[in-house]
């Protein structure tokens, strides 16, 4: 099991910057059908909500990384 944490932990890394990358460029994917005019709220909300549930991925990687280099 610790053989595979690493492998997890970079996994946690790599997929959050994926996915902000994805959503940069595909921006429309945060614009639900039917709010094309009250938008900028959701959009706003929406968009802090990921940045900050990948922030928290992101965050766990390098926790799991730095406990399994100590061991």
């Amino acid at each position: 099991m610790k053989e595979d944490l690493p492998t997890f932990a970079y996994i946690l890394i790599v997929a959050p910057i994926i996915c902000v990358l994805f959503l940069v460029f595909k921006s429309e994917l945060l614009i639900p059908p039917g709010y094309d005019l009250a938008i900028n709220g959701y959009v706003i909300s929406r968009t802090l909500i990921i940045i900050f549930g990948l922030y928290l991925l992101t965050k766990l990687g390098y926790f799991i990384l730095r406990n399994t280099k100590k061991d």
